[in-house]
This record gives C-alpha cells, sequence and structure tokens, in this order.
C-alpha cells in the first residue's frame, strides 16, 4: 500500500513517492548527456569509479534528496499546510555522506545540502545542521530522527531500512566533514572540489525543478509577472526537454 505522504503543499497536494519517481525519470536522461563532464570534473581512479557506480551514486542523490520530508514534524506542517516548514535538505545530505564512497560523496552531500539556498538556508545547513534540527524539534531527546508512521509503507528506493537508525550525530559529523573536504586543500583542489559541488547541484536542479512544474507555487501568476519563480521553472523545463529530445 502506499504511503500517505506529501511532498509539496495544497492545492496541489503532490504524492511524496510521485515527485521522487518523476525526478529519477528526469534523471534517466539527464546523467548519461553529463556523464563524460562529471568523469573529466571528477578526475579520479576511472577503473574504479565506472559509469555505473557513477550512475547509482547520482541517482541515491536524486532519490534521496528529499529524505528529510519523511519527518514527523515535516509531513504533520505541509497537509493541512501550516508554515514555517523545519528544514529538510540535511537529512538527505547527511545520510548520503554516510553512505557514498569517498570521492563521490563530499559534492553529492554538499550539493544537496544547498540545494533550497535560493530560500536562504544556505549557512546553517552546512555549519550547524544539527543545532537547526533541535531548533526545528525533528529529534527526541536521545537524539534519534523522528521519522512519520508512514515511512513503514515507503520502499527501499524512498525511504532505506538504515535510515531509522539515523541519529543527530550523523549531521554533525557531516557538517565538520564538509567543512575539513571544502578547505583542507590547495587552493587549485578547492576550485576543483567546488565546481564538483555545482556540477552535481546543476544536475540535481534540473531533475528536481522540471519534476514539480505542475506546482502552484511554479506558475505564473499574470500577465505583469516578469520575475517570478515561474520563468526559472520553465526555462528549466525546456532545457531538460530538449535534453530528452537529443537523447531519443
Amino acid at each position: 500500500m502506499s504511503a500517505l505522504l506529501f511532498s509539496a503543499p495544497p492545492p496541489n497536494e503532490e504524492r511524496y513517492e510521485v515527485h521522487i519517481q518523476l525526478c529519477k525519470e528526469k534523471f534517466d536522461f539527464v546523467f548519461p548527456m553529463f556523464y563524460s563532464t562529471i568523469k573529466r570534473i571528477f578526475n579520479i581512479n576511472a577503473q574504479k569509479y565506472d559509469y555505473e557506480l557513477f550512475e547509482s551514486s547520482f541517482s541515491r542523490m536524486i532519490r534521496l534528496h528529499d529524505l528529510g520530508k519523511l519527518t514527523r514534524k515535516w509531513q504533520d506542517r505541509i497537509n493541512p499546510y501550516k508554515p514555517p516548514l523545519p528544514s529538510h535538505s540535511t537529512l538527505g545530505a547527511a545520510y548520503l555522506w554516510k553512505t557514498l564512497p569517498y570521492g563521490i560523496k563530499e559534492p553529492v552531500s554538499f550539493a544537496v545540502a544547498i540545494h533550497h539556498t535560493d530560500r536562504g538556508l544556505l549557512g546553517d545547513n552546512i555549519e550547524k545542521p544539527d543545532v537547526q534540527a533541535i531548533l526545528d524539534v525533528i529529534v527526541d531527546n536521545n537524539g534519534n530522527i523522528n521519522w512519520h508512521d508512514e515511512v513503514e509503507k515507503v520502499g527501499g528506493d524512498y525511504f532505506p531500512e538504515d535510515a531509522k537508525k539515523f541519529k543527530l550525530s550523523d549531521l554533525k559529523d557531516m557538517a565538520r566533514g564538509l567543512r575539513i573536504w571544502s578547505k583542507g586543500c590547495a587552493l587549485l583542489e578547492q576550485h576543483q572540489r567546488r565546481i564538483q559541488a555545482s556540477l552535481a547541484h546543476h544536475i540535481l536542479k534540473l531533475c528536481d525543478v522540471s519534476a514539480g512544474t505542475e506546482r502552484n507555487e511554479y506558475k505564473k501568476k499574470d500577465e505583469q509577472d516578469y520575475y517570478g519563480g515561474w520563468l526559472m521553472v520553465e526555462n528549466i523545463h525546456n532545457y531538460v526537454e530538449n535534453i530528452k529530445q537529443r537523447g531519443i
């Protein structure tokens, strides 16, 4: 039975599984377009990190980037909609940090952690996601994540079983690791790592935004709405559709 979990507020009431599946469908034709760039920019052991491992790792980024939406607090506030919503991007980022291989997990986790920077959430997501989780009341007194009861009905592609053991300390570990990764190297390598994170973020946003084109927040309000989010979404949607047509 499908879980009664949501990814967007009314009036769309987009189901969580529906959004993730749409993201994955976009990814299936977006990733091949960017694979050669990924391989070049990441510049790591080509024999070990072959197509399958890159595809698997980036696919997990797409499938788990919204993992934090499955907390009890987030779901209780999304339907009916009762803003503000707790931050959700750090949980997916920290899970990927814990489970992806070195050399890939760092830029991918960074990309997921900042995938809502357009809403002004960058600082706390990177510097103190554990404090943010406490303030958002998504953990219990023992530091365990308060997942919604409906996650029991979600398949492993959407909610991995070991995510139930996720703790506040995992968020702290990711934050510490990302600070070391982003700053603990020579300037040229810092630049390369920023490009890696930007590339992962670009792929994630292409899939995430183009999968949500029917959301009310992405609709053009009127003819005078020149600069609304709808324009960005329309451009991304057209860009992704062009990629799809090129691959057919």
